[in-house]
């Protein structure tokens, strides 16, 4: 009874999350362009409906932050009542990232960017290390997932002789 209510909810969260998502990208797409005179750059086509992409992608990363977040503190605490020492080992993952966050924010640029049209005011120091910082995290990430994924089957086979 259980598995098929956690299953309706998940299917039900997932068609919401695609509809809304489809209605933004086809408002996107195909909502017009913003009227010369008010584009940052008049030369460059504007779509109209960017900021409500912009947001609908804020929040859904937002969600998946908090949704991460609160199940990556739910299991830390249900197993470390179970088994202390996988409980650890998950802390030593999140304090991994942390300082993975921590080591590329301190290697971003704050060189203030010179953007033709753009007087906003994200184009400061501490905005430009943050981005950096996920770009780099990102890089370093993907580095990790395609050596995890070129080493796995050599584990294995060590593993098994």
């Amino acid at each position: 009874m259980a598995v098929t209510k956690i299953h309706r909810t998940s299917r039900m969260t997932l068609y919401i999350t695609m509809v809304i998502s489809l209605v933004v990208i086809a408002l996107f797409i195909f909502g017009g362009q913003v009227p010369v005179e008010k584009r940052l750059v008049p030369d460059l086509s504007e779509p109209a409906f960017t900021d409500a992409l912009l947001y609908w992608i804020y929040i859904l990363l937002a969600i998946t932050v908090l949704i991460l977040f609160l199940f990556a503190v739910i299991g830390f605490f249900s197993s470390l009542k179970t088994n202390p020492k996988k409980a650890i080992n998950s802390l030593l993952v999140v304090v991994a990232l942390a300082a993975l966050l921590i080591i590329t924010y301190v290697m971003g640029s704050g060189t203030p960017l010179d953007i033709v049209g753009y007087t906003g005011s994200d184009n400061v120091p501490p905005r430009l290390k943050l981005t950096d910082m996920w770009l780099f995290s990102i890089y370093v990430m993907l580095f990790l997932v395609i050596v995890s994924i070129l080493a796995a089957p050599l584990f294995k086979l060590i593993r098994k002789k």
